[in-house]
């Protein structure tokens, strides 16, 4: 699986520490960084992801795929826009930017494991739902 740098975050996630690197940001002070981002917001962001995954089951359909996985760039500016705290959430997980990093199967897969992560982490650390 090839890796993903997260040039804001100082981190290149691999197969084996995307769990890792979550915990990490997520562990780090996140009640008072993500003081207004509610679970539902998070999971929203994390739903776009996932209707993309859902489709993509392996490198002919990412092919297939590639811009619904652009697209979610789009929307993720978009609800960056409306929500403050979405935007300083998806600056400091690098979330936004790593798409970028997505150019095959294995480094989609990679990158929505790391949305997953963070989701459970933020939740882990008593993320508020609203």
């Amino acid at each position: 699986m090839a890796p993903i740098k997260l040039e804001k975050v100082g981190k290149t996630l691999t197969g084996s520490n995307y769990a890792d690197v979550a915990n990490e940001i997520m562990g780090r002070g996140m009640q008072d960084r993500f003081k207004g981002l509610s679970t539902s917001k998070l999971r929203s962001i994390y739903g776009l992801i996932m209707n993309v995954y859902t489709r993509v089951t392996g490198p002919e359909e990412f092919k297939a795929n590639e811009a619904d996985i652009q697209y979610l760039k789009v929307r993720m500016a978009y609800e960056s826009g409306r929500e403050h705290s979405v935007r300083e959430f998806l600056d400091a997980t690098g979330l936004f930017a790593a798409l970028d990093g997505v150019h095959d199967y294995e480094t989609f897969v990679l990158y929505c494991r790391y949305a997953e992560s963070l989701v459970a982490y933020f939740k882990f650390y008593g993320g508020k739902d609203n």
